[in-house]
C-alpha cells in the first residue's frame, strides 16, 4: 500500500514531534529470544517520512527521537499494516536499555 508514514503515525499520535531529532522504521519478520536488545526483533530497514511509499503488508517498528538537544529521548511504535489500515499494537516511550523485551507479547500475537 502506498501511504506518507508521517501523516499516518500523526493520525494515531497527535503529539509526536515527528523526527525531530531522527529516527527509522524497520519491518519485523521474526522474533530472536536469545538476545535482550533491538537485534531480537528481526527485519529491514525501509524509507520513511513526508513523503509517499509503498509499503508491504506486514508489522513495521518505529523508532522516534524526540526530547531536547541535550536530552533525546527514544519512542518506540509497534505498527500492523493490513487491509489498507495502520494499527498501533505496543510503544514504549523514552525507551532506555532494555526496551525490546517490553514488544515481545504484542510482537508474538501478530507473528
Amino acid at each position: 500500500m502506498i501511504i506518507n508514514w508521517q501523516k499516518e503515525i500523526t493520525k494515531i499520535d497527535p503529539d509526536i514531534k515527528f523526527r525531530l531529532h531522527g529516527g527509522w522504521l524497520k519491518t519485523i519478520t521474526e522474533l530472536d529470544k536469545t538476545v535482550k536488545n533491538g537485534y531480537s526483533l528481526v527485519g529491514d530497514f525501509v524509507k520513511a517520512g513526508d513523503f509517499e511509499e509503498e509499503y508491504s503488508e506486514g508489522i513495521y517498528l518505529d523508532c522516534n527521537k524526540e526530547g531536547t538537544s541535550k536530552k533525546t529521548q527514544q519512542d518506540y511504535r509497534l505498527f500492523r499494516f493490513k487491509n489498507n489500515e495502520v494499527r498501533l499494537l505496543d510503544m514504549v516511550i523514552d525507551g532506555k536499555q532494555g526496551w525490546a523485551p517490553q514488544l515481545w507479547d504484542a510482537l508474538e500475537g501478530e507473528l
